[in-house]
């Protein structure tokens, strides 16, 4: 009876803030869906700060807008919400076609202009229609990710003209932002803000980490990679060449970024100075044999429940391994993942699970 005592006056133990920095990827998105999924079941971290680009940056704001309004468990509400609404239903593509213009337009057109580039969305889609933004204003709260209960959020953008990134915040989010930063230039017309013309912003901030370190909304950053690390071997067919290169483009801005912070850290220790607080963790990317399966365009159910419970096994693997030295120490190996060539095998996302706890 003493220890029950005890256990039901104990304080509560003080949940740790991390920031969530979320690559895009498409439909890959659907692995962030279920890592969220798992962390904001967990009662260990409270999330203070995102940072997301593309599909990185819808699940991050839905995650914003839920949270502002004080529930963990809407926002995974309507993060399963928003999947399932874009998930076309599981039938072979070619029995859907008569039966989904859309689905069969991204499929057979957009596909097409991503390998060919003999048509511009301009002339393809002349109309602009976008089917993510019916589905963005129906899951993301925008007056609630401006209030000040929302935790910071930074969306990536890439302008057009300058090829400059933009990362837009709180105070200045929309529907049009979170568009923009999911706008492949080879299928959808540039979003028009404040009158410029954006592109998707993973191409320069996938996603962005600076904005959450100048911050200080938390001193631990974890980011949920979707990118897959190198393969074993160069590409010599046509696909795996294209795929690759895919991968190096979207992947730059992140690799460079946290190569940043290794050479500031290194800098600062040779000067005997000080470095802003920053712990990097990652979950991810999900292994290159599952990306395989199907591509980043695919919205079949199957094939997003397929990734949203291999983004549930790497969180529940994660929070095993290192919840508890989230607020402690780093466990990211920058230097085995983003530094030095990798002869081995390549640091995919189980094998950083089993770095040194």
């Amino acid at each position: 009876m003493r220890l029950l005592s005890r256990l039901r006056t104990r304080p509560q133990e003080k949940r740790k803030p991390i920031g969530l920095a979320l690559q895009g990827g498409g439909s890959w998105g659907a692995y962030t869906w279920g890592v969220l999924d798992v962390l904001l079941a967990g009662r260990t971290l409270v999330i203070a700060q995102l940072s997301g680009a593309s599909a990185g940056a819808i699940n991050a704001a839905i995650v914003a807008s839920a949270l502002a309004r004080g529930s963990p468990t809407r926002a995974r509400a309507e993060l399963a919400a928003f999947w399932r609404r874009l998930a076309s239903p599981s039938l072979p593509h070619d029995a859907l076609a008569p039966l989904n213009a859309e689905h069969a337009w991204h499929r057979s057109f957009g596909w097409w202009l991503l390998t060919t580039g003999a048509l511009s969305p301009y002339q393809a889609n002349p109309l602009g229609i976008n089917p993510l933004r019916s589905a963005i204003e129906a899951h993301v709260d925008i007056d609630a990710i401006r209030s000040p209960a929302a935790p910071r959020l930074f969306v990536t953008v890439t302008h057009v003209k300058t090829g400059l990134p933009r990362v837009i915040s709180n105070e200045e989010m929309t529907v049009d932002a979170l568009l923009a930063s999911a706008c492949l230039p080879q299928l959808f017309q540039a979003v028009e803000i404040d009158g410029e013309p954006y592109w998707d912003g993973g191409y320069l901030g996938n996603p962005a980490l600076a904005p959450m370190i100048h911050s200080g909304a938390s001193e631990d950053l974890l980011i949920v990679q979707l990118v897959p690390d190198g393969p074993d071997d160069a590409p010599r067919d046509a696909p795996s060449i294209h795929r690759r290169l895919n991968e190096i483009v979207f992947n730059s801005s992140l690799v460079a970024e946290i190569q940043g912070i290794a050479t500031m850290r290194a800098m600062a220790q040779r000067a005997h100075a000080r470095v802003p607080a920053v712990r990097l963790h990652r979950i991810g990317p999900p292994p290159r044999e599952l990306l395989l399966q199907s591509s980043a365009l695919d919205r079949s159910r199957i094939w997003l429940e397929r990734l949203r419970e291999a983004g549930r096994a790497a969180a529940r693997r994660f929070m095993a391994r290192h919840g508890g030295d989230v607020g402690v120490r780093e466990t990211l190996d920058i230097a085995k993942v983003f530094s030095e060539p990798r002869a081995a095998t390549p640091a995919s996302e189980p094998e950083y699970d089993r770095s040194p706890a």
